[in-house]
């Protein structure tokens, strides 16, 4: 071999060794750093980055709020006020909206947000839920939020404040004819109840109708994939905490004949469709009452809005068809609004194109009622924030009104 070749080797080794393999032994452990710092931060964080009681300037408490989501008593509304202490000593706030014309066999519908802002937010929506069922809607607040008690929420503690709600309802209140809805985050609250109801609690048996979930997920490890990058997808299974697992929950709980009624928006941008009709294919044969609702313009927060009249046609169907002593209150589905309620997948196109003909010929507006009833807001959403369960509106309207208000005090 000659001198020159030699040479060249010692140069290419040299090159290697000296260069090469210190910049990739120190890249990798800057790599290594930084995952065990972001894996760090998840472990830790985690609960903040699911639970909003605050989000930016908008207020946590429902006192604060803009006009129409702070009290039901703006809405001339018959309702309670309730601190319901739970089994670890929490006391968690909560409204009763007291539906006037109701008697023994008035249902109560306990209602579980989802997880952004105080249950004022959802003022509109509990008031629509109220006037069209013509039911008692028990709102209640996570610890944490609004007017509960200042602790971090996390999925234990969440838990206990939905059973410490349905023991109340029961034991306290005495309501006998009881559903369960609940939103998003709230929808898996809603599902660990009725998991509860049966393995854990002392409650009399048939005192729960039926559970109403709404755009609701899977399990948070399978939110993880959807909402955020690869790589921390890749450690959720070192890292993730929080479990909130309805699919594994349904699969396991052969014992559950308690009717479902799944309301899905086609359109969700945040919890994929798919989640909606796996949990619902996990119930539907446990019992005929089951049902699958689909909303074909349906978005995470506006379901409710955009499906327009055949939202409460459904959810007053479902109630009439579960409710053993046919709640006399109820409004009276028509032949005309009547959809096919033997069929297990349900949409909602031609029913909610036709009652636009209807109204169209009748001279009616077709638009959908915006959230909250603003004098001076009245263009429906069409988006929602990129904070799950806050509609954009509403973030519009409340910050700018905080911001109204602090240019006031300077």
């Amino acid at each position: 071999m000659s001198d020159t070749a030699t040479l060249s080797n010692n140069d290419g080794g040299s090159i290697l060794s000296n260069w090469i393999i210190p910049i990739l032994w120190k890249s990798g452990t800057v790599i290594v750093g930084l995952t065990a710092i972001i894996a760090g931060l998840l472990y830790k964080k985690q609960n903040s980055l699911l639970y909003f009681p605050e989000i930016g300037g908008i207020p946590r408490r429902s006192r604060n709020n803009p006009r129409r989501y702070r009290s039901p008593q703006e809405y001339d509304i018959p309702f309670e006020e309730h601190f319901i202490v739970c089994e670890d000593g929490v006391s968690i706030h909560a409204w009763l909206l007291k539906y006037s014309g109701g008697d023994k066999n008035t249902p109560v519908i306990l209602f579980f947000h989802g997880n952004a802002g105080n249950i004022g937010l959802r003022l509109p929506n509990a008031v629509a839920m109220y006037n069209h069922l013509k039911c008692h809607i028990l709102l209640v607040e996570y610890r944490g939020y609004g007017d509960s008690d200042s602790v971090p929420p996390t999925e234990a503690g969440l838990k206990l404040d939905a059973e410490a709600s349905l023991n109340f309802a029961v034991k306290t209140l005495q309501f006998e004819q009881i559903y369960i809805f609940g939103r998003s985050l709230g929808g898996g609250v809603a599902l660990h109840l009725m998991d509860y109801y049966h393995t854990k609690s002392q409650l009399p048996k048939g005192v729960i109708k039926g559970i109403i979930v709404e755009n609701t997920f899977l399990s948070i490890s399978k939110m993880v994939d959807v909402v955020m990058p690869w790589f921390v997808s890749a450690l959720k299974g070192f890292v993730l905490r929080i479990d909130w697992n309805s699919e594994r929950l349904l699969f396991d709980s052969d014992k559950n004949t308690i009717p479902i009624l799944f309301i899905a928006g086609k359109k969700d941008e945040l919890v994929p469709h798919s989640h909606m009709k796996r949990l619902y294919d996990l119930s539907k044969h446990r019992n005929s009452q089951t049902k699958l609702y689909v909303v074909p313009n349906g978005t995470h927060n506006e379901t409710w809005v955009q499906a327009g009249k055949m939202y409460w046609v459904h959810f007053n169907g479902f109630i009439q068809r579960t409710n053993n002593n046919n709640n006399s209150n109820l409004e009276q589905i028509t032949e005309e609004d009547r959809i096919d309620n033997d069929n297990d997948y349900l949409m909602v196109d031609d029913s909610m194109s036709s009652f636009r003909k209807r109204r169209s010929s009748a001279g009616e507006t077709t638009s959908s009622v915006p959230m909250g009833h603003n004098d001076n807001n009245t263009q429906k959403s069409s988006s929602s924030s990129a904070i799950p369960m806050m509609p954009t509106n509403i973030l519009d309207m409340m910050t700018n009104e905080v911001s109204s208000k602090n240019k006031k005090k300077e």
